[in-house]
Protein backbone atom coordinates (compact mmCIF):
# COMPACT_ATOMS: atom_id res chain seq x y z
CA UNK A 1 0.00 0.00 0.00
CA UNK A 2 1.52 3.30 -1.13
CA UNK A 3 1.03 6.75 0.38
CA UNK A 4 2.33 9.80 -1.49
CA UNK A 5 2.94 12.93 0.58
CA UNK A 6 2.74 16.28 -1.19
CA UNK A 7 4.09 18.80 -2.03
CA UNK A 8 7.49 17.02 -1.80
CA UNK A 9 6.27 13.85 -3.56
CA UNK A 10 7.59 11.63 -0.74
CA UNK A 11 6.38 8.06 -1.26
CA UNK A 12 6.11 5.62 1.63
CA UNK A 13 5.07 1.98 1.59
CA UNK A 14 2.92 0.95 4.51
CA UNK A 15 0.70 -1.89 5.66
CA UNK A 16 -3.07 -2.01 5.41
CA UNK A 17 -4.62 -0.90 8.69
CA UNK A 18 -1.81 1.43 9.77
CA UNK A 19 -2.56 4.83 11.25
CA UNK A 20 -1.78 7.71 8.88
CA UNK A 21 -0.09 9.83 11.56
CA UNK A 22 2.29 6.96 12.34
CA UNK A 23 2.95 6.46 8.61
CA UNK A 24 3.86 10.12 8.25
CA UNK A 25 6.36 9.77 11.10
CA UNK A 26 7.73 6.52 9.66
CA UNK A 27 8.32 8.35 6.37
CA UNK A 28 10.64 10.73 8.22
CA UNK A 29 8.22 13.66 7.96
CA UNK A 30 7.67 15.75 11.08
CA UNK A 31 4.09 16.70 11.82
CA UNK A 32 2.52 17.85 15.06
CA UNK A 33 0.58 15.23 17.00
CA UNK A 34 -0.10 17.30 20.07
CA UNK A 35 -2.97 15.31 21.60
CA UNK A 36 -1.34 11.92 20.95
CA UNK A 37 -3.98 10.79 18.48
CA UNK A 38 -7.12 11.69 20.43
CA UNK A 39 -8.43 14.02 17.71
CA UNK A 40 -8.63 17.03 20.01
CA UNK A 41 -5.86 19.45 19.02
CA UNK A 42 -6.30 19.61 15.23
CA UNK A 43 -2.55 19.99 14.70
CA UNK A 44 -2.26 17.00 12.35
CA UNK A 45 -4.65 18.41 9.72
CA UNK A 46 -4.04 17.02 6.26
CA UNK A 47 -5.92 17.14 2.97
CA UNK A 48 -6.71 13.88 1.20
CA UNK A 49 -6.53 14.63 -2.52
CA UNK A 50 -6.48 11.07 -3.86
CA UNK A 51 -7.67 7.68 -2.65
CA UNK A 52 -10.27 6.56 -0.13
CA UNK A 53 -9.50 7.53 3.49
CA UNK A 54 -12.80 6.21 4.82
CA UNK A 55 -15.52 8.15 6.58
CA UNK A 56 -14.63 10.89 9.10
CA UNK A 57 -15.30 9.99 12.72
CA UNK A 58 -17.04 12.05 15.40
CA UNK A 59 -13.86 13.90 16.38
CA UNK A 60 -13.30 15.01 12.77
CA UNK A 61 -16.93 16.05 12.29
CA UNK A 62 -16.57 18.22 15.36
CA UNK A 63 -13.27 19.69 14.13
CA UNK A 64 -14.24 20.47 10.51
CA UNK A 65 -17.18 22.05 8.76
CA UNK A 66 -19.14 20.00 6.19
CA UNK A 67 -17.47 22.02 3.44
CA UNK A 68 -13.97 21.30 4.78
CA UNK A 69 -14.75 17.58 5.02
CA UNK A 70 -16.04 17.64 1.44
CA UNK A 71 -12.72 19.20 0.37
CA UNK A 72 -10.84 16.30 1.96
CA UNK A 73 -9.62 17.92 5.18
CA UNK A 74 -9.06 15.27 7.83
CA UNK A 75 -7.06 14.51 10.98
CA UNK A 76 -4.15 12.17 10.24
CA UNK A 77 -4.40 10.61 13.68
CA UNK A 78 -7.97 9.44 12.99
CA UNK A 79 -7.36 7.80 9.60
CA UNK A 80 -6.77 4.08 9.20
CA UNK A 81 -5.12 3.57 5.83
CA UNK A 82 -6.71 0.86 3.70
CA UNK A 83 -6.05 2.27 0.25
CA UNK A 84 -3.36 4.07 -1.77
CA UNK A 85 -3.54 7.74 -0.76
CA UNK A 86 -2.25 11.11 -1.94
CA UNK A 87 -1.95 13.41 1.08
CA UNK A 88 -1.18 17.13 1.13
CA UNK A 89 0.73 18.11 4.29
CA UNK A 90 0.93 21.58 5.87
CA UNK A 91 4.29 23.33 5.62
CA UNK A 92 5.98 23.79 9.01
CA UNK A 93 9.59 24.45 7.99
CA UNK A 94 9.90 28.13 8.76
CA UNK A 95 8.41 27.60 12.22
CA UNK A 96 11.79 26.10 13.12
CA UNK A 97 13.96 28.44 11.07
CA UNK A 98 12.65 31.54 12.89
CA UNK A 99 14.28 30.21 16.07
CA UNK A 100 17.70 30.23 14.39
CA UNK A 101 17.58 34.03 14.37
CA UNK A 102 17.08 34.35 18.12
CA UNK A 103 20.58 33.52 19.40
CA UNK A 104 21.93 36.43 21.46
CA UNK A 105 25.21 35.96 23.37
CA UNK A 106 25.73 38.53 26.18
CA UNK A 107 28.20 41.33 25.39
CA UNK A 108 30.30 40.53 28.47
CA UNK A 109 30.85 36.88 27.52
CA UNK A 110 34.42 35.75 26.85
CA UNK A 111 35.29 32.29 25.60
CA UNK A 112 38.27 30.38 27.00
CA UNK A 113 40.08 30.42 23.67
CA UNK A 114 40.87 26.74 23.87
CA UNK A 115 42.78 25.56 20.82
CA UNK A 116 41.74 23.21 18.10
CA UNK A 117 38.68 21.64 16.65
CA UNK A 118 34.98 22.27 16.63
CA UNK A 119 32.29 21.96 19.30
CA UNK A 120 28.54 21.45 19.10
CA UNK A 121 25.78 22.86 21.28
CA UNK A 122 22.21 21.52 21.30
CA UNK A 123 19.04 23.05 22.68
CA UNK A 124 16.52 20.20 22.77
CA UNK A 125 13.13 21.82 23.14
CA UNK A 126 9.81 20.02 23.40
CA UNK A 127 8.79 21.60 20.09
CA UNK A 128 12.04 22.61 18.35
CA UNK A 129 15.61 21.29 18.43
CA UNK A 130 18.43 23.76 17.66
CA UNK A 131 21.96 22.63 16.80
CA UNK A 132 25.05 24.87 16.58
CA UNK A 133 28.64 24.20 15.60
CA UNK A 134 31.33 26.52 16.99
CA UNK A 135 35.04 27.05 16.35
CA UNK A 136 36.55 26.32 19.76
CA UNK A 137 39.73 28.42 19.48
CA UNK A 138 38.04 31.73 18.64
CA UNK A 139 34.37 31.31 19.60
CA UNK A 140 33.13 31.77 16.02
CA UNK A 141 29.72 30.35 15.10
CA UNK A 142 30.32 28.04 12.13
CA UNK A 143 26.70 27.11 11.44
CA UNK A 144 23.28 26.76 13.06
CA UNK A 145 20.28 24.62 12.19
CA UNK A 146 16.84 23.98 13.67
CA UNK A 147 14.22 21.26 13.23
CA UNK A 148 10.90 20.21 14.69
CA UNK A 149 11.39 17.72 17.51
CA UNK A 150 10.26 14.44 15.87
CA UNK A 151 9.02 13.16 19.24
CA UNK A 152 6.03 15.50 18.76
CA UNK A 153 4.16 12.74 16.94
CA UNK A 154 3.73 11.16 20.40
CA UNK A 155 2.30 14.35 21.93
CA UNK A 156 3.05 18.07 22.21
CA UNK A 157 3.58 18.05 25.98
CA UNK A 158 6.09 16.22 28.15
CA UNK A 159 3.44 14.24 30.08
CA UNK A 160 2.18 12.63 26.85
CA UNK A 161 5.73 11.58 25.99
CA UNK A 162 6.39 10.27 29.50
CA UNK A 163 3.18 8.23 29.30
CA UNK A 164 4.25 6.82 25.92
CA UNK A 165 7.57 5.72 27.44
CA UNK A 166 5.66 4.01 30.24
CA UNK A 167 3.57 1.88 27.89
CA UNK A 168 6.47 -0.47 27.14
CA UNK A 169 10.22 -0.42 27.75
CA UNK A 170 11.32 -0.11 24.11
CA UNK A 171 9.36 3.13 23.72
CA UNK A 172 12.03 4.96 25.74
CA UNK A 173 14.63 3.97 23.14
CA UNK A 174 12.29 4.98 20.31
CA UNK A 175 12.11 8.45 21.85
CA UNK A 176 15.88 8.61 22.29
CA UNK A 177 16.56 7.52 18.71
CA UNK A 178 14.08 10.10 17.41
CA UNK A 179 15.94 13.01 18.97
CA UNK A 180 19.46 11.65 18.36
CA UNK A 181 18.60 11.05 14.68
CA UNK A 182 17.28 14.61 14.52
CA UNK A 183 20.57 15.95 15.93
CA UNK A 184 22.56 13.81 13.48
CA UNK A 185 20.51 14.99 10.51
CA UNK A 186 21.21 18.61 11.42
CA UNK A 187 24.92 17.92 11.98
CA UNK A 188 25.21 16.28 8.56
CA UNK A 189 23.35 19.15 6.92
CA UNK A 190 25.67 21.71 8.51
CA UNK A 191 28.80 19.68 7.69
CA UNK A 192 27.87 19.57 4.02
CA UNK A 193 26.84 23.22 3.90
CA UNK A 194 29.80 24.64 5.83
CA UNK A 195 32.37 22.10 4.60
CA UNK A 196 33.69 20.57 7.79
CA UNK A 197 34.22 16.98 8.79
CA UNK A 198 31.99 15.54 11.50
CA UNK A 199 35.05 13.99 13.17
CA UNK A 200 36.36 17.54 13.77
CA UNK A 201 33.58 18.00 16.34
CA UNK A 202 35.38 16.97 19.54
CA UNK A 203 32.99 18.18 22.26
CA UNK A 204 29.29 18.93 22.77
CA UNK A 205 26.99 20.50 25.35
CA UNK A 206 23.28 19.64 25.52
CA UNK A 207 20.45 21.42 27.33
CA UNK A 208 16.72 20.79 27.49
CA UNK A 209 13.85 20.64 29.92
CA UNK A 210 14.13 17.80 32.41
CA UNK A 211 12.06 15.38 30.35
CA UNK A 212 13.98 16.11 27.14
CA UNK A 213 17.30 15.58 28.94
CA UNK A 214 16.08 12.24 30.27
CA UNK A 215 14.89 11.11 26.85
CA UNK A 216 18.16 12.17 25.19
CA UNK A 217 20.07 9.97 27.66
CA UNK A 218 17.46 7.15 27.62
CA UNK A 219 16.96 7.67 31.35
CA UNK A 220 13.46 6.69 32.43
CA UNK A 221 11.32 9.83 32.95
CA UNK A 222 8.51 8.03 34.79
CA UNK A 223 9.16 9.68 38.17
CA UNK A 224 8.72 13.11 36.52
CA UNK A 225 5.00 12.43 36.13
CA UNK A 226 4.45 11.38 39.75
CA UNK A 227 4.68 13.48 42.92
CA UNK A 228 7.25 14.50 44.17
CA UNK A 229 8.49 14.65 40.51
CA UNK A 230 12.03 13.54 41.28
CA UNK A 231 14.42 13.43 38.29
CA UNK A 232 16.70 10.45 37.72
CA UNK A 233 19.71 12.80 37.95
CA UNK A 234 20.57 16.34 39.06
CA UNK A 235 24.25 16.99 38.35
CA UNK A 236 26.08 17.21 35.02
CA UNK A 237 25.84 14.05 32.94
CA UNK A 238 28.76 13.09 30.71
CA UNK A 239 28.75 10.49 27.94
CA UNK A 240 30.83 9.71 24.87
CA UNK A 241 29.38 10.41 21.43
CA UNK A 242 29.58 6.73 20.45
CA UNK A 243 27.55 5.76 23.54
CA UNK A 244 24.68 7.99 22.45
CA UNK A 245 24.95 7.42 18.71
CA UNK A 246 25.94 10.96 17.78
CA UNK A 247 27.75 11.05 14.44
CA UNK A 248 30.74 13.16 15.55
CA UNK A 249 34.21 12.12 16.80
CA UNK A 250 33.39 8.83 18.60
CA UNK A 251 35.23 9.74 21.82
CA UNK A 252 33.90 13.31 21.95
CA UNK A 253 32.63 14.15 25.46
CA UNK A 254 28.94 15.06 25.57
CA UNK A 255 27.94 17.15 28.60
CA UNK A 256 24.28 17.48 29.57
CA UNK A 257 23.94 20.44 31.93
CA UNK A 258 22.24 19.74 35.29
CA UNK A 259 18.58 20.05 36.26
CA UNK A 260 17.33 22.27 39.06
CA UNK A 261 14.21 20.20 39.85
CA UNK A 262 11.74 17.75 38.32
CA UNK A 263 10.31 20.30 35.92
CA UNK A 264 13.02 22.96 35.96
CA UNK A 265 15.68 21.67 33.63
CA UNK A 266 19.04 22.47 32.10
CA UNK A 267 17.42 24.78 29.54
CA UNK A 268 16.63 27.10 32.46
CA UNK A 269 20.18 26.71 33.79
CA UNK A 270 21.39 27.84 30.36
CA UNK A 271 18.91 30.73 30.45
CA UNK A 272 20.25 31.88 33.82
CA UNK A 273 23.73 31.87 32.32
CA UNK A 274 22.55 34.01 29.39
CA UNK A 275 20.54 36.46 31.51
CA UNK A 276 23.21 36.73 34.28
CA UNK A 277 20.22 36.64 36.62
CA UNK A 278 22.01 35.10 39.62
CA UNK A 279 24.76 37.74 39.61
CA UNK A 280 22.59 40.86 39.38
CA UNK A 281 22.35 42.84 42.62
CA UNK A 282 18.66 43.78 42.25
CA UNK A 283 15.37 41.87 42.16
CA UNK A 284 14.88 40.30 38.73
CA UNK A 285 12.56 37.67 37.30
CA UNK A 286 13.30 35.13 34.53
CA UNK A 287 10.35 33.58 32.66
CA UNK A 288 10.45 30.87 30.01
CA UNK A 289 6.94 30.54 28.61
CA UNK A 290 5.94 27.43 26.71
CA UNK A 291 3.88 24.30 27.30
CA UNK A 292 5.56 24.29 30.70
CA UNK A 293 6.36 27.71 32.16
CA UNK A 294 9.47 28.03 34.31
CA UNK A 295 10.15 31.00 36.60
CA UNK A 296 13.26 32.03 38.55
CA UNK A 297 13.32 35.03 40.90
CA UNK A 298 16.67 36.30 42.23
CA UNK A 299 17.73 39.30 44.34
CA UNK A 300 21.52 38.98 44.26
CA UNK A 301 21.59 36.99 47.50
CA UNK A 302 18.96 34.26 47.11
CA UNK A 303 17.04 32.69 44.25
CA UNK A 304 13.73 30.81 43.98
CA UNK A 305 12.47 28.68 41.08
CA UNK A 306 9.20 27.00 40.14
CA UNK A 307 7.45 25.45 37.17
CA UNK A 308 3.86 25.90 36.08
CA UNK A 309 1.70 23.80 33.78
CA UNK A 310 0.90 26.61 31.35
CA UNK A 311 -0.50 24.21 28.73
CA UNK A 312 0.14 24.10 24.98
CA UNK A 313 -1.95 27.15 23.97
CA UNK A 314 1.08 29.44 23.72
CA UNK A 315 2.55 27.03 21.14
CA UNK A 316 -0.67 27.14 19.09
CA UNK A 317 -1.79 23.68 20.24
CA UNK A 318 -5.18 22.88 21.85
CA UNK A 319 -6.50 25.93 19.95
CA UNK A 320 -9.34 25.47 17.42
CA UNK A 321 -7.42 27.03 14.52
CA UNK A 322 -4.05 26.94 16.27
CA UNK A 323 -0.78 26.22 14.50
CA UNK A 324 2.92 26.86 14.93
CA UNK A 325 4.52 30.09 13.78
CA UNK A 326 4.80 28.99 10.15
CA UNK A 327 3.70 30.48 6.84
CA UNK A 328 0.01 31.32 6.95
CA UNK A 329 -0.14 31.78 10.73
CA UNK A 330 -1.72 34.94 12.08
CA UNK A 331 1.05 36.31 14.29
CA UNK A 332 -0.36 39.79 14.98
CA UNK A 333 -3.84 41.19 15.64
CA UNK A 334 -4.58 44.90 16.12
CA UNK A 335 -7.64 47.09 16.60
CA UNK A 336 -7.62 49.91 14.06
CA UNK A 337 -10.55 52.20 13.22
CA UNK A 338 -13.03 49.95 15.04
CA UNK A 339 -12.03 46.82 13.15
CA UNK A 340 -9.46 44.02 13.14
CA UNK A 341 -6.18 44.20 11.22
CA UNK A 342 -4.13 41.01 10.86
CA UNK A 343 -0.43 40.31 10.40
CA UNK A 344 0.18 36.97 8.66
CA UNK A 345 3.53 35.19 8.39
CA UNK A 346 4.45 35.16 4.70
CA UNK A 347 1.85 37.82 3.87
CA UNK A 348 -0.65 35.43 2.22
CA UNK A 349 -4.04 34.13 3.31
CA UNK A 350 -4.31 32.94 6.91
CA UNK A 351 -4.31 29.20 7.64
CA UNK A 352 -4.51 29.46 11.42
CA UNK A 353 -3.22 31.39 14.42
CA UNK A 354 0.00 30.95 16.42
CA UNK A 355 0.73 31.87 20.04
CA UNK A 356 1.72 35.51 19.52
CA UNK A 357 -1.36 36.12 17.35
CA UNK A 358 -3.56 34.50 19.97
CA UNK A 359 -2.24 36.80 22.71
CA UNK A 360 -2.76 39.84 20.45
CA UNK A 361 -6.26 38.65 19.60
CA UNK A 362 -7.13 38.22 23.26
CA UNK A 363 -5.82 41.71 24.05
CA UNK A 364 -8.00 43.13 21.25
CA UNK A 365 -11.10 41.30 22.53
CA UNK A 366 -10.52 42.50 26.09
CA UNK A 367 -9.74 46.09 25.07
CA UNK A 368 -12.86 46.29 22.88
CA UNK A 369 -15.07 44.93 25.67
CA UNK A 370 -16.01 41.78 23.78
CA UNK A 371 -14.56 39.55 26.52
CA UNK A 372 -15.64 39.99 30.14
CA UNK A 373 -13.25 39.78 33.10
CA UNK A 374 -14.44 36.22 33.70
CA UNK A 375 -13.43 35.28 30.14
CA UNK A 376 -16.92 35.05 28.69
CA UNK A 377 -17.27 36.10 25.04
CA UNK A 378 -20.13 38.60 24.72
CA UNK A 379 -23.32 37.82 22.83
CA UNK A 380 -24.16 40.22 19.97
CA UNK A 381 -27.06 41.78 21.92
CA UNK A 382 -24.87 42.45 24.98
CA UNK A 383 -22.11 43.87 22.79
CA UNK A 384 -24.59 46.23 21.12
CA UNK A 385 -25.85 47.40 24.52
CA UNK A 386 -22.25 48.29 25.44
CA UNK A 387 -21.92 50.44 22.33
CA UNK A 388 -19.32 48.21 20.70
CA UNK A 389 -18.94 49.05 16.98
CA UNK A 390 -21.02 47.02 14.52
CA UNK A 391 -17.85 46.11 12.59
CA UNK A 392 -16.80 44.02 15.59
CA UNK A 393 -20.25 42.73 16.57
CA UNK A 394 -20.76 41.18 13.12
CA UNK A 395 -17.70 38.99 13.80
CA UNK A 396 -19.51 37.28 16.71
CA UNK A 397 -20.92 33.97 15.45
CA UNK A 398 -21.54 30.39 16.56
CA UNK A 399 -19.73 27.23 15.44
CA UNK A 400 -20.78 23.78 16.67
CA UNK A 401 -22.94 25.48 19.32
CA UNK A 402 -19.91 27.41 20.60
CA UNK A 403 -19.55 31.24 20.52
CA UNK A 404 -16.67 32.36 18.31
CA UNK A 405 -15.06 35.59 17.14
CA UNK A 406 -14.22 35.49 13.43
CA UNK A 407 -10.77 36.92 12.76
CA UNK A 408 -10.78 36.15 9.05
CA UNK A 409 -13.17 34.70 6.52
CA UNK A 410 -12.25 33.75 2.95
CA UNK A 411 -14.38 33.77 -0.15
CA UNK A 412 -14.77 29.99 -0.21
CA UNK A 413 -15.79 29.53 3.41
CA UNK A 414 -12.30 29.24 4.91
CA UNK A 415 -11.97 31.03 8.22
CA UNK A 416 -9.87 31.52 11.33
CA UNK A 417 -11.74 32.05 14.59
CA UNK A 418 -11.10 32.41 18.31
CA UNK A 419 -13.54 30.22 20.23
CA UNK A 420 -14.81 30.39 23.78
CA UNK A 421 -12.76 27.26 24.50
CA UNK A 422 -9.63 28.99 23.14
CA UNK A 423 -10.21 31.83 25.57
CA UNK A 424 -10.43 29.33 28.44
CA UNK A 425 -7.12 27.76 27.34
CA UNK A 426 -5.45 31.18 27.45
CA UNK A 427 -6.94 31.81 30.89
CA UNK A 428 -5.49 28.54 32.20
CA UNK A 429 -2.04 29.33 30.79
CA UNK A 430 -1.83 32.89 31.96
CA UNK A 431 -3.34 32.00 35.34
CA UNK A 432 -0.58 29.43 35.87
CA UNK A 433 2.18 31.92 35.05
CA UNK A 434 0.66 34.81 37.04
CA UNK A 435 0.02 32.73 40.17
CA UNK A 436 3.57 31.37 40.02
CA UNK A 437 4.94 34.91 39.97
CA UNK A 438 2.80 35.85 42.98
CA UNK A 439 4.01 32.91 45.03
CA UNK A 440 7.70 33.47 44.23
CA UNK A 441 7.41 37.13 45.24
CA UNK A 442 5.71 36.12 48.50
CA UNK A 443 8.39 33.52 49.19
CA UNK A 444 11.06 36.18 48.70
CA UNK A 445 9.18 38.68 50.86
CA UNK A 446 9.05 41.13 47.96
CA UNK A 447 6.43 43.15 46.08
CA UNK A 448 5.92 43.56 42.36
CA UNK A 449 7.02 47.18 42.68
CA UNK A 450 10.44 45.92 43.89
CA UNK A 451 11.07 44.22 40.54
CA UNK A 452 13.86 45.72 38.45
CA UNK A 453 13.79 43.72 35.22
CA UNK A 454 11.67 40.91 33.80
CA UNK A 455 13.60 38.65 31.40
CA UNK A 456 11.43 36.69 28.95
CA UNK A 457 13.03 33.70 27.22
CA UNK A 458 12.11 31.60 24.21
CA UNK A 459 10.76 32.19 20.73
CA UNK A 460 7.23 32.81 22.00
CA UNK A 461 8.54 35.38 24.49
CA UNK A 462 10.46 37.09 21.71
CA UNK A 463 7.57 37.46 19.27
CA UNK A 464 4.68 38.41 21.57
CA UNK A 465 3.91 42.11 21.92
CA UNK A 466 4.77 43.18 25.45
CA UNK A 467 1.73 45.45 25.68
CA UNK A 468 -0.62 42.59 24.69
CA UNK A 469 0.93 40.21 27.23
CA UNK A 470 0.51 42.83 29.97
CA UNK A 471 -3.03 43.70 28.82
CA UNK A 472 -4.29 40.14 29.33
CA UNK A 473 -2.32 39.61 32.56
CA UNK A 474 0.13 37.07 31.14
CA UNK A 475 2.96 39.37 32.23
CA UNK A 476 2.68 41.56 35.33
CA UNK A 477 1.89 45.29 34.98
CA UNK A 478 5.46 46.61 34.92
CA UNK A 479 6.80 49.39 32.65
CA UNK A 480 7.32 47.93 29.18
CA UNK A 481 10.93 49.11 29.09
CA UNK A 482 11.61 46.81 32.07
CA UNK A 483 10.64 43.72 30.04
CA UNK A 484 13.67 42.26 28.23
CA UNK A 485 13.35 39.59 25.50
CA UNK A 486 16.23 37.10 25.61
CA UNK A 487 15.45 35.13 22.46
CA UNK A 488 16.74 31.55 22.54
CA UNK A 489 18.45 31.87 25.91
CA UNK A 490 18.74 28.08 26.25
CA UNK A 491 20.70 27.79 23.00
CA UNK A 492 22.87 30.79 23.88
CA UNK A 493 23.60 29.37 27.34
CA UNK A 494 24.48 25.97 25.88
CA UNK A 495 26.97 27.68 23.56
CA UNK A 496 28.46 29.67 26.45
CA UNK A 497 28.90 26.49 28.52
CA UNK A 498 30.58 24.85 25.52
CA UNK A 499 33.01 27.69 24.84
CA UNK A 500 33.91 28.53 28.44
CA UNK A 501 34.61 25.98 31.19
CA UNK A 502 34.77 28.89 33.63
CA UNK A 503 31.18 29.89 32.80
CA UNK A 504 30.10 26.26 33.05
CA UNK A 505 31.64 25.78 36.49
CA UNK A 506 30.34 29.13 37.68
CA UNK A 507 26.70 28.36 36.89
CA UNK A 508 26.94 24.84 38.33
CA UNK A 509 28.12 26.25 41.66
CA UNK A 510 25.36 28.86 41.76
CA UNK A 511 22.39 26.67 40.91
CA UNK A 512 23.03 24.52 43.97
CA UNK A 513 21.75 27.43 46.07
CA UNK A 514 18.44 27.89 44.19
CA UNK A 515 15.39 27.11 46.32
CA UNK A 516 12.78 25.12 44.41
CA UNK A 517 9.16 25.97 45.22
CA UNK A 518 6.56 23.27 44.57
CA UNK A 519 3.48 25.35 43.68
CA UNK A 520 0.89 22.60 44.11
CA UNK A 521 2.03 22.11 47.72
CA UNK A 522 2.07 25.82 48.51
CA UNK A 523 -0.76 27.04 50.72
CA UNK A 524 -3.16 29.28 48.82
CA UNK A 525 -1.92 28.29 45.37
CA UNK A 526 -5.31 27.12 44.10
CA UNK A 527 -6.99 30.36 45.20
CA UNK A 528 -4.26 32.44 43.56
CA UNK A 529 -4.52 30.38 40.39
CA UNK A 530 -8.29 30.82 40.15
CA UNK A 531 -7.97 34.54 40.83
CA UNK A 532 -5.22 34.94 38.22
CA UNK A 533 -7.45 33.47 35.51
CA UNK A 534 -9.56 36.64 35.46
CA UNK A 535 -8.76 39.26 32.84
Amino acid sequence: MRVTFLPNQTVHEGKVGENLLHLISAAGIVIDGSCKGLGRCGCCRVQIIGGDAGEPDAAERKMFSAKELAEGWRLACRITVNDHLRVLLPQLANADQRKKNLLFIPDDFQDDGRCGGLGAAFDIGTTTVVAMVWQMDNGRLVDIEAATNPQSVYGADVISRINFCGEKRENLYIMQSKVVDCCNDMLKMMAERSRFSLTEVREAVVVGNTTMSHLFLAASPQTLAESPFTPAFYGCQRRLARELGLCIYPDAEITVLPNIAGHVGSDIVAGLLTSRLLWRQSLNLFIDMGTNGELVLADGQEAWACSTAAGPAFEGAAIYHGMRAAEGAIEGVALEQDDIVLQVIGGGKPRGICGSGLIDGMAALITSGLVEKNGRLALPSAAAAKGIPETLIKRLETRNQMPVFVLWQGENGQEVVITQKDIREVQLGKGAIASGIQILLERAGKKLSDLDKLYVAGAFGNYIKKESAVAIGLLPPVPLEHIVSLGNSAGAGAAMALLSRMERERIMQEIATIQHVELAQTEGFQDKFMGAMAF
